[in-house]
């Protein structure tokens, strides 16, 4: 019992102390040719030392970016420059490749920054290589606190490639030099680390919704209303049918999660299953408008838009279902007990404690 609390203690923790989304992976795409191009999406608010893995610091927006004007996008592009390469590196030959950095969304005024689902504020720089690459080249991501770098290889399969800090991988020199990881494995791959370990907030979401009643027909049913209604909008929002500011969906996804920890304080008798299911369906469109957010960077419509939106949503799911029986399964044998319905009630006033500190984050 003692490791069981102990357990839930860390948990309730780490809950407290978390924050919301914050800059994981950068997105590239390799354009390959003789000189060979790159072409990395760059978050433009990632591009202000001072904030730059900040969580508190709110994600910019694309009206954001088109209000600095020129005086603002000089040191954006210059210091994105300079992060780039302090952390990525070409080899070919045994040694570094010289590249050279083109930012094409200026090539136009007013520039051309590219629309996203999520509505945030990116730019897309062009690297160009001074000479050609020999067989054998690499690309490297260089060791430090830093994102992951997502490279999209060329080809419907070409795949991707993703390097942690410190890792390098072989680069497609020639046709089908590399195979990369499958596109609907990554996009599997994204959705599940969407949610664990990302996001924070919808793992909260998810424990609020074990916590309302641990029996399986509760848990099925509320499973299926949240997974419907956040597969409506993530498809939605994907197809660009629907396109909500991340400045209102953060805030009601904090909401969501203040609002289920509460209702699961309410005596079990007065909580109608309906309402219930009527609320987490409700909560469930906001998110599926998050998830879209967050995964709208490496989402786009093309030939594969289904597959990856499906498979993605595969992964959410696949998370959500691993966050579950991991609670089940750390609650067996206990659930019964008055020690199980105290640990509850702390569960509960932990989840919306956060939710109510998230809210007042992302409103302010």
């Amino acid at each position: 019992m003692r490791g069981k609390w102990q357990c839930l203690a860390l948990w309730i923790a780490l809950a407290i102390s978390a924050c919301g989304h914050v800059v994981t992976q950068i997105s590239a795409e390799w354009k390959g040719g003789r000189p060979w191009e790159m072409e990395v999406l760059f978050d433009a608010g990632y591009a202000i030392p001072e904030s730059r893995g900040d969580a508190q610091a709110p994600a910019q927006q694309r009206a954001w970016l088109l209000e600095l004007g020129e005086t603002g996008w000089a040191p954006l592009r210059q210091e994105a420059e300079r992060y780039l390469r302090e952390c990525l590196e070409v080899r070919s030959g045994g040694k570094p490749a010289e590249w050279r950095v083109d930012f094409i969304d200026f090539a136009k005024s007013p520039p051309n920054f590219v629309e996203l689902l999520n509505d945030g504020a990116y730019f897309r720089m062009k690297i160009t290589g001074v000479e050609s690459l020999e067989s054998g080249a690499e690309i490297a991501w260089r060791e430090g606190t830093r994102p992951t770098f997502l490279l999209k290889l060329p080809g419907k399969q070409g795949g991707y490639l993703t390097l942690a800090p410190g890792q390098s991988q072989l680069l497609p020199v020639e046709e089908n030099t590399v195979t990369g990881r499958a596109p609907w494995t990554e996009s599997f791959r994204e959705g599940f680390l969407h949610v664990l370990p990302l996001g924070m907030d919808h793992m909260l979401f998810v424990m609020g919704l074990f916590f309302y009643r641990r029996a399986w027909r509760p848990l099925l049913s509320q499973s299926l209303a949240f997974t419907l209604a956040h597969t409506v909008t993530l498809g939605l929002a994907a197809a660009g049918f629907v396109r909500v500011p991340g400045s209102w969906v953060e805030p009601i996804i904090a909401l969501s999660v203040m609002v289920v920890a509460l209702e699961n304080l309410r005596p079990v008798g007065k909580s109608m299953g309906a309402t219930r299911l009527g609320i987490v369906f409700g909560f469930g469109l906001i998110h599926g408008l998050g998830f879209a957010g967050a995964l709208s960077v490496w989402i786009k419509p093309g030939h594969d838009f289904l597959p990856a939106l499906l498979c993605a949503n595969l992964g959410v799911e696949a998370a959500q279902a691993s966050l579950l029986a991991a609670a089940w399964c750390l609650t067996a044998g206990w659930h019964g007990t008055p020690a199980y319905r105290r640990a509850r009630l702390v569960g509960c006033l932990a989840i919306a404690g956060t939710g109510a500190f998230w809210l007042l984050q992302r409103v302010g």
